[in-house]
């Protein structure tokens, strides 16, 4: 990792070693920008400042300064005519804190205490819903076990009281063909 030190170009401190890389580039286009650029030219200053804004050319404090001092030669020149603004890709207003640290515990903080209010709803939620369904479950044995039709629970003395049923009455059957057999062969 590189040392904070290296993070340092043109008096600004980056917070980051790709940053601070970008912000280098821009100071060795910026250096090439004016080996190339006429001061006392205003078009050419005009053209290069709209080209850099339009393109989008600069996005750290480096171009920035760059272009600043671009748009106070304009103005000093063309104090008639309008220059255009310098737009910021930045968003400077999320963090309320400098230090970043503390913004990550407040962030944390305001999560649990979310969580919490959410955990509770969802935990109340599933006890009213498996109250339901144990109040279900009884009511469904109480059916089956009033029910005259066979379920799981009571299918097998349903079945042996209809076996039994029907054997007694083959056996009635059977009682009453031998006493029918019976006076056929004494009135014979």
């Amino acid at each position: 990792m590189a040392d904070k030190t290296d993070w340092v170009v043109d008096g600004f401190q980056f917070g980051t070693e790709k940053d601070a890389e970008l912000a280098k580039n821009e100071k060795l286009r910026i250096e090439r920008l004016e080996e190339k650029l006429d001061y006392n030219n205003p078009q050419m200053i005009e053209a290069v400042y709209n080209k850099a804004i339009g393109n989008r050319v600069f996005k750290t404090p480096v171009g920035y300064e760059f272009l600043k001092r671009l748009q106070t030669i304009l103005k000093e020149t063309f104090a008639e005519g309008e220059v255009a603004d310098i737009p910021v890709c930045g968003v400077y207003s999320l963090r309320e804190s400098a230090n970043p640290v503390i913004e990550k515990v407040k962030a944390s903080q305001k999560k649990k205490k979310e969580k919490t209010k959410h955990e509770f709803f969802d935990r109340r939620t599933s006890i009213l819903v498996n109250i339901g369904l144990v109040l279900l479950v009884i009511i469904m044995f109480i059916i089956s076990t009033t029910s005259s039709n066979p379920t799981v629970l009571n299918y097998e003395k349903v079945i042996q009281n209809r076996y039994s049923a029907w054997e007694a009455e083959l056996d009635n059957r059977e009682q009453a063909v031998r006493e029918k057999e019976r006076e056929l062969l004494l009135s014979e």
